[in-house]
């Protein structure tokens, strides 16, 4: 990803950013995590100047708020498509109330991934990095690149822990490098760092361990998830147990709202975390170290 169509209010810019300078704060994001290169960002305020600058110039990511003014996200993806253009529209919302409004009347389905803004300036490099991995998933996996595979349903918690996986990844692939290694070498191996995989539902997240088995590095999962279009208390459950079976030697991290779960996980020999809790953030990163990468 190179360039960015990036659609929100003034005000919304500045929720992010004092005084809108979104091109500093993505640049320092990715300067903070040794990357060779940072996107390039263009702000529009409205969808029907997104549709314009999009088709007069090129783009690799369209990322925008909920309300427009002028339109919603919904409607920009579906002028975007109908206009020919291959451009992912990825969702920054917010606020969380207005996300579940926006959930409940249109639903996400024409958009391509929804986040929500909680503060960590680290989400755009996570969603920027989340795109890439999905479009290079393929030729990655066929060279050996190792892939994460995250099942979580839920923006909010995904939106939380996402940017603390990517940084974490990262630094944990940097601090590996050998003194030796000049600056070409190094801009490889990063390149080959670990993909992370997000998916939604156990089919999505069963289908994609097949396919990339002897890619995966571990799984991180959510309990309680949809299966068969029905939200199912024990998926997590169920996909971890049928990994175990196919595969025993690879780590999953199960994690969940009900602390009565953490007897169900540790019985599989399964990693847990409570999922809201203070210290959950501190101890993914923990068990990424421990069991990801030096375990």
């Amino acid at each position: 990803v190179q360039n960015i169509l990036f659609v929100s209010s003034l005000y919304e810019s500045f929720i992010m950013a004092e005084d809108g300078q979104l091109n500093e704060l993505i640049l320092s994001k990715f300067l903070d995590m040794n990357l060779s290169q940072a996107p390039n960002l263009t702000r529009v305020s409205n969808g029907a100047d997104a549709l314009a600058l999009a088709q007069e110039q090129s783009f690799d990511v369209l990322i925008t708020s909920l309300q427009l003014g002028d339109m919603n996200a919904l409607q920009l993806s579906r002028r975007v498509k109908a206009a020919g253009l291959d451009l992912p529209v990825l969702v920054l919302a917010y606020d969380h109330r207005e996300l579940k409004d926006f959930e409940n009347r249109y639903g996400f389905e024409g958009l391509d991934r929804v986040f929500i803004w909680q503060g960590d300036a680290r989400i755009l490099l996570a969603m920027v990095k989340f795109w890439e991995d999905k479009l290079n998933l393929d030729e990655d996996a066929r060279l050996g690149v190792p892939i994460l595979i995250v099942v979580e349903d839920s923006v909010r918690f995904y939106s939380s822990f996402l940017p603390v996986i990517y940084s974490e990844v990262m630094k944990l692939s940097q601090s590996v490098f050998s003194e030796g290694v000049n600056l070409y070498q190094r801009f490889l191996r990063m390149r080959a760092r670990p993909k992370i995989l997000l998916c939604s539902s156990y089919e999505e997240a069963w289908e994609y361990f097949t396919r990339y088995r002897y890619n995966v590095l571990g799984i991180i999962s959510d309990i309680q998830f949809p299966r068969e279009g029905q939200v199912a208390k024990t998926a997590g459950l169920e996909l971890a147990k049928r990994i175990r079976e196919a595969s025993p030697e690879i780590p999953i991290l199960l994690q969940s709202s009900n602390p009565n779960n953490e007897v169900l996980a540790r019985e599989m020999g399964t990693g847990f975390l409570l999922k809201g809790s203070p210290v959950m953030l501190d101890e993914i990163r923990q068990y990424l170290t421990r069991h990801f990468f030096f375990g």
